[in-house]
């Protein structure tokens, strides 16, 4: 199973739209918009007009949406119940597990369908809340997971929402079906035959056609009122219900933002103290030597000009050797192929370089610096990790664009390898490394390793176009 390391990344905030600023100036003829602007309410979000409770459109479309909810509501209803029953039922089996598992992501799916209704039916702006993500990296992370989406409580109320909004269906399809009788009673005077069923013959007798006429007709404007204070009644339980709490999203945002400043100040500090133990451990022993070598050429240029040659050329080589490795710790922090060529060319380079086999599949336009520069640190962390530890043959890396299932677009970068597996994070390590520096950047790090292999390492982080793309 994958193994998540962070949390999805931060949306939007609702003040990051690209409107014109407000002009206060008067005879502008613009309307004040210090709290959004002309049109747009809280329920809408800026730029989204939303329709009135009484118009025409709100009131066919909402009308429409009853009559659906009516039948897909019971049939989801049902298909929950039916569900949930036969979990509990083999709960003793790991069949039950399924089955409810199952009835709680069929909850989502369809709060996710009804949200989605009901924007389209009322102009309304409800964007879906954020997922809770379980922070656990040990074995239990999937159940964890399963119970934050479960005690989540847009999962209950997305619940009551299509519970309700069915009853309502049902009581505007009883008005609906009433207002037709309603009409047909109204002009029974001017079709009914004396013995029809419809127009009984003591009927006729005991009521005058202008007061049957006009029973019909307050019947008829009684199941349309009914229908209208259910569409009124859908709208403002869509609103209530399905809006998300701003309090609680601006909590979970400032948590996100901090446990993500926490990261980036963790992963600062452990990319640190790599530069500081390959500068310890590879270039200052060679400068050393270097110093060495020409204080002792120094001392013996006048007696022994060959051996001090000899240190002076050693010294040379040493002195290449440490400008190397210099490089090599510059093209660490950003390789200049990166810069001019892009992830293609740039992961490219870092597989020919590998003594495992490395098939690279790159399928992205240019992304912004940072973004480019977290996934080519990702990659060549990942082969490099894999290149120690894995005693792998061969290798894969595969990097492209996927839809977000909370809208936009994410890069993907996933290392696969067939070593023998057992990978686990370690504070401090390489994979840490890479968890870390994804988790800042506001993306996900998932890790599939199960002892005895395949190794598969995913990252993913929103995309952010850079300008050549």
């Amino acid at each position: 199973m994958s193994t998540p390391h962070d949390t999805r990344p931060l949306p939007p905030a609702p003040w990051s739209g690209h409107e014109p600023p407000h002009d206060p100036r008067p005879g502008t003829g613009k309307p004040d918009d210090a709290h959004g602007p002309a049109g747009s309410s809280p329920a809408t979000g800026p730029g989204v007009r939303e329709w009135g409770p009484w118009s025409p459109r709100t009131l066919f479309f909402g009308t429409t949406d009853l009559v659906v909810d009516a039948a897909l509501g019971t049939l989801w209803l049902t298909a929950l119940v039916s569900l949930v029953s036969a979990g509990i039922a083999s709960l003793a089996a790991l069949v039950g597990v399924v089955l409810l598992v199952a009835a709680i992501y069929a909850v989502r799916g369809i709060e996710w369908v009804e949200r989605r209704r009901t924007q389209a039916a009322f102009g309304l702006h409800l964007p879906a809340p954020g997922r809770r993500r379980s922070p656990r990296t040990d074995g239990w992370r999937i159940v964890h997971q399963w119970w934050l989406d479960v005690s989540d409580a847009a999962f209950w109320t997305g619940l009551l929402h299509l519970f309700l909004t069915t009853v309502l269906g049902w009581v505007a399809v009883a008005a609906l079906a009433g207002t037709g009788a309603a009409v047909a009673l109204a002009f029974a005077p001017l079709y009914a035959a004396q013995n029809n069923p419809v127009w009984p013959s003591d009927v006729v007798g005991a009521w005058p056609d202008w007061a049957v006429a006009l029973t019909g007709i307050a019947l008829a404007l009684l199941g349309l009122l009914v229908v209208v204070l259910a569409v009124a009644a859908h709208r403002g339980l869509s609103r209530l219900l399905l809006r998300v709490d701003e309090a609680a999203e601006l909590r979970r945002r400032a948590a996100e933002a901090a446990a993500a400043r926490e990261t980036a100040v963790r992963g600062a500090r452990t990319e640190r103290s790599r530069i500081e133990r390959d500068l310890h451990d590879g270039v200052q022993p060679q400068l050393v030597s270097v110093a060495m070598n020409l204080s002792m050429a120094q001392r013996r240029i006048d007696h022994d000009p060959a051996g001090a040659k000899d240190l002076i050329a050693e010294a040379h080589t040493t002195t290449k050797a440490a400008i190397a490795e210099l490089r090599r710790l510059a093209r660490g922090f950003h390789p200049a192929v990166l810069e001019d060529r892009g992830l293609d060319a740039a992961l490219s380079a870092v597989a020919a370089q590998s003594p495992v086999p490395v098939a690279v599949d790159v399928r992205v336009p240019r992304l912004a610096p940072e973004t480019e520069a977290a996934v080519y640190f990702a990659v060549s962390e990942g082969i490099a990790n894999m290149v120690k530890h894995a005693g792998a043959g061969a290798a894969s890396v595969r990097v492209g664009l996927e839809d977000d299932p909370a809208g936009g677009t994410r890069v993907v970068a996933r290392i696969a390898d067939d070593g023998h597996g057992g990978a686990v994070v370690v504070p401090g390590g390489g994979l840490s490394g890479i968890a870390d520096r994804i988790r800042s950047a506001g993306g996900h790090f998932f890790l599939d390793s199960p002892a005895g292999g395949p190794t598969e390492l995913t990252v993913e982080l929103p995309v952010a176009r850079g300008a050549g793309s």
